[in-house]
């Protein structure tokens, strides 16, 4: 019996050693489907983590305890769970032989709208694991320009599982382009498409009672800038940026959120107030986001550009109790109903038809 179990004491401590290279040992009990915790609202928590995703997720090679610094015993403390992703981690960095950090990207958000009352609200604002999903990389397979790109490197790197591994990582931050019969068809932006994107943004802008207590902690109290903020998605989805991307979510030619939003050269976390001189939405940067590169509008003179930014219609935000604004609405409205009112139509006397002509057959 006692070498029974010493036997089955080896074998745990020999697979929980092995499971915890990589984790610091975490996996040992997170890797088990169904592990739960009850929270303060009575709200069930998954804490099972798949150690299979682990191993091929970006942070495989950086210890649990690295970013979750606050654990340090069993059962763990509430609250002790939470990052700070500006820390310093034990992987260095190729580029300049010093740990890696995302601190610089850190930074950037702490100042942005999304980051500055983030400590005032954080149920509110979105932190980096929001966005941040940490999926699987991309696979290189589905871009011709990046299969060129692996059958070049494997000429000298004999190692196709690294290179693979490098060229994923890079094609899910850079743009990279979709080549077709020769010729640059369009550019790989983000790890999301256009439609991603603006789903991701609308989760939080669409919630009304959310960014109302936004607009309350940050001191926006004039009505038609509330309005502008409360109606900032369902302006964009009426415009010809959103139209296209609806009908073709891997047409990366149309704005997205971040397209507008974010600096040329930026990080795509500096999303500033429309007032601040860093916003890319600001009126002395309009020129270069609106005309940033191929894709967008680098032939349109600066006046026309400049002029046709700031106006109210980029958006499409409606004008609070505005006579045309209502106007729009009912013609909107009679449209929609005559058009829905003409297929319906159309289909009942096709439906007619079709039962008379099998009724004379029978």
């Amino acid at each position: 019996m006692k070498a029974f179990i010493l036997g089955l004491t080896g074998a745990i401590a020999i697979t929980a050693t092995a499971l915890g290279a990589q984790d610091d040992g975490c996996l040992v009990c997170h890797r088990l489907k169904g592990l739960s915790i009850v929270t303060k609202d009575n709200k069930i928590k998954d804490c099972s983590i798949s150690d299979a995703l682990f191993a091929h997720s970006v942070h495989r090679n950086v210890g649990c305890t690295e970013c979750h610094t606050k654990i340090e015993q069993y059962p763990h403390k509430p609250g002790n769970e939470k990052v700070n992703c500006a820390t310093k981690c034990h992987v260095i960095d190729p580029s300049t032989k010093k740990p890696f950090s995302h601190e610089k990207v850190y930074e950037t958000w702490k100042e942005s709208v999304h980051g500055k009352n983030y400590d005032k609200a954080p149920d509110i604002y979105p932190y980096c694991t929001y966005c941040h999903t940490n999926k699987l990389l991309i696979d290189v397979n589905k871009f011709d320009s990046l299969k060129m790109s692996f059958n070049r490197c494997s000429i000298c790197h004999e190692n196709k599982n690294w290179i693979r591994d490098r060229l994923s990582h890079v094609a899910s931050r850079e743009p990279i382009p979709i080549i077709r019969n020769g010729f640059t068809h369009q550019f790989i932006k983000t790890r999301r498409d256009g439609w991603e994107i603006v789903e991701l943004c609308a989760s939080c802008h669409e919630n009304k009672k959310k960014m109302e207590k936004a607009l309350e902690i940050e001191g926006i109290h004039n009505k038609y800038e509330r309005e502008r903020v409360l109606t900032a998605v369902e302006s964009y989805k009426v415009t010809m940026h959103a139209k296209m991307l609806y009908l073709d979510r891997k047409d990366n030619r149309a704005a997205d959120c971040l397209d507008c939003h974010t600096n040329k050269g930026g990080n795509f976390h500096d999303i500033f107030h429309k007032n601040d001189p860093r916003s890319s939405i600001n009126a002395k940067n309009i020129e270069l986001t609106c005309g940033r590169s191929t894709e967008c509008h680098p032939l349109a003179p600066k006046y026309h550009m400049k002029n046709f930014a700031q106006t109210k219609w980029v958006h499409m935000h409606p004008i609070p109790d505005s006579l045309g604004q209502k106007i729009v609405k009912i013609v909107e409205e009679f449209m929609f109903w005559l058009t829905t009112g003409t297929l319906l139509f159309a289909v009942t006397i096709v439906g007619l038809d079709l039962l008379k002509n099998l009724r004379r057959k029978h």
